[in-house]
């Protein structure tokens, strides 16, 4: 009889609350209200910072706001950085 992985029977549907980070996207990209994390995809997604097609395997960001997960966007890392600009003001 084969023996089963271990690891796979003892494996939980999701993380315990706390171990997975928060965010791996840089400091500068952190916004009061909002998750971001860097990621790369296989799928294209359309910034709404330029209107323009964020094409795979380019690294990009995606902005979560904390209280509604369900607007989530892919933003141009740079165009990210430009709305944080225009959000913040000079004083940043």
């Amino acid at each position: 009889m084969p023996r089963k992985h271990r690891a796979a029977r003892d494996r939980s549907s999701s993380p315990p609350k706390g171990s997975r980070p928060t965010s791996n996207a840089p400091e500068w990209s952190h916004s009061a209200g909002h998750e971001v994390r860097t990621v790369s995809s296989e799928k294209s997604y359309r910034c709404p910072g330029c209107d323009h097609e964020i094409r795979p395997p380019t690294a990009h960001l995606v902005v979560v706001p904390i209280d509604d997960p369900d607007a989530r966007r892919h933003w141009h890392t740079e165009c990210w950085r430009r709305e944080l600009r225009r959000t913040r003001g000079p004083e940043g």
